[in-house]
């Protein structure tokens, strides 16, 4: 096995294995159906713990070709991390987001979805997620997170870890554009449960490594929208 191989091996294994970790601490009481009853701190470390279950298999490929990339460079040692860390500060801090709503909301939005115009919420969520999909901005991001040779060759790591954390963030960034409309849903629904991870998971992973991906992403838009039509069609009845 060539020095590359075992490169790819080893950083791959790793996130794969942070990722079973992450299952694990959720199913075991880390992310319970409404995260937002929690504590500031425990809410954060149950969001960065999912976010690490359900992005850390769709980010391997790329970690592990920046990984090949700075090994010929001898810095697999200290910028790999670097570039992970980028990558879930970028996420942790899209956390902060329905932190924040639920906070100025002082919690009103917790309980909206078993409320009259929770209905609507949900409708309209599901219509504005798949409607989502088939915007530029989707198509931009999906292909940027499809390219993992890309993500590589379009940033500057002469820089050191700090280039790589500016790296990391960068795909990160390009990773909420991908999935936070979904993500979106599920806050919105009350529904971060793990079948409901689980699923999007897989979504996440076929979207940005599937030769089909781009077409399930449209497919499941189109989902999505009739989907909440029929849930605001449902509440108007």
């Amino acid at each position: 096995m060539t020095a590359t191989n075992r490169v790819n091996l080893w950083t791959a294994g790793i996130l794969l294995a942070l990722a079973a970790a992450a299952w694990y601490l959720s199913a075991t009481g880390l992310g319970p159906m409404s995260m937002m009853a929690m504590s500031v701190p425990l809410y954060m470390a149950t969001w960065l713990t999912m976010m690490v279950a359900m992005m850390f298999p769709a980010v391997a490929p790329v970690v592990a070709t920046f990984a090949r990339v700075a090994d010929a460079r001898h810095e697999v040692s200290s910028t790999v991390p670097a570039f992970v860390a980028g990558y879930l500060a970028v996420w942790t801090a899209a956390g902060i987001l329905p932190l924040a709503i639920y906070l100025s909301s002082r919690g009103m939005v917790a309980g909206m979805s078993a409320s009259p115009w929770g209905v609507f919420a949900i409708g309209a969520g599901l219509l504005l997620a798949g409607v989502y999909q088939f915007t530029p901005w989707k198509a931009t991001c999906l292909r940027a997170c499809r390219s993992a040779l890309g993500v590589v060759m379009n940033h500057d790591f002469r820089t050191g870890p700090m280039g790589a954390l500016r790296a990391g963030a960068s795909h990160g960034a390009y990773c909420v554009g991908c999935c936070w409309a979904l993500m979106a849903v599920l806050i919105v629904v009350g529904l971060m449960s793990l079948p409901w991870m689980a699923a999007l998971t897989v979504l996440f992973v076929a979207e940005k490594s599937w030769r089909h991906g781009v077409g399930l992403s449209r497919v499941v838009g189109a989902t999505a929208v009739l989907g909440g039509l029929a849930v605001l069609v449902s509440g108007l009845l």
